[in-house]
């Protein structure tokens, strides 16, 4: 009996390896031979929405200051940008940092938390009480946007049907080790060929979680960000896109990460 469970359950992993392994093959076709889906790289427009950025924190006191003095390099009007960094519960230097930030630009306003429930939706829920941006764009402590950044993921929501965006990953130190090797190769697949194909032949481009913006409003109707789940960017795009909002894809709108 046991035998039998273990030799369907070894059959069920291979179909779907099988299955997962096709899906890619068409993605990848997709990305070497379809025709591609252009994003929204050529829309300008002359007043920008107010956006807020958002960065989830815990103990990242050697490298905040890398993603902070990578978005006061972006080029977008600082009369319609705040940045909230979310000090959530550090127990290092990072409170301390982001006042001295605080001190010399007004538009960096720490959010320090120090309460039981922990964690990167929970900041996030609170950080969104206090914004004041139409549209919330979010960052990973230890990420470096470009410097265009910024504009390519809030021109988007010139579309009034935009829900949630998703910019591209690209590690910056690929050379270092096998690790970062890999890392780098998993990137490519799940953005260039896996995220890309998506927006391409119309499927969910998922946002990630970092690397992207939404708009506040929908998500604050929504009831903001589920503390129970754990993979609170992927609830988030089903979210959106069961309520009838576009979720896209910006493969030019880069940031870097270590």
């Amino acid at each position: 009996m046991v035998i039998t469970i273990f030799k369907g359950y070894m059959i069920f992993i291979v179909v779907l390896m099988i299955v997962y392994a096709s899906r890619h093959l068409i993605f990848a076709h997709n990305r070497l031979f379809g025709r591609q889906r252009i994003y929204y790289n050529d829309l300008y427009s002359s007043r920008m929405p107010f956006i807020s950025v958002l960065i989830p924190m815990h103990n990242e006191e050697q490298v905040l200051h890398f993603v902070l003095e990578s978005l006061l390099a972006c080029d977008y009007d600082r009369d319609r940008l705040e940045i909230i960094p979310i000090n959530d519960n550090s127990t290092d230097r990072t409170k301390e940092l982001l006042e001295e930030y605080h001190k010399k630009y007004e538009f960096i306003r720490p959010l320090h938390r120090d309460t039981p429930d922990r964690g990167k939706p929970a900041g996030l829920n609170d950080a969104m009480a206090v914004a004041k941006g139409q549209v919330i764009i979010v960052f990973d402590a230890d990420y470096r946007p470009a410097k265009d950044m910024l504009r390519q993921l809030a021109v988007a929501f010139e579309d009034p049907e935009m829900g949630a965006v998703m910019g591209r990953v690209i590690p910056f130190n690929t050379n270092k080790n096998l690790l970062t090797r890999l890392i780098n190769l998993e990137r490519s697949g799940g953005y260039q060929v896996d995220q890309q194909a998506r927006y391409n032949l119309r499927t969910i481009p998922q946002y990630g979680g970092t690397v992207g913006g939404f708009r506040k409003d929908i998500m604050l109707e929504m009831g903001g960000f589920r503390t129970e789940v754990l993979a609170e960017d992927t609830d988030l795009t089903y979210r959106l896109y069961t309520n009838g909002w576009k979720v896209i894809y910006a493969n030019s709108a880069e940031c870097y990460e270590e």
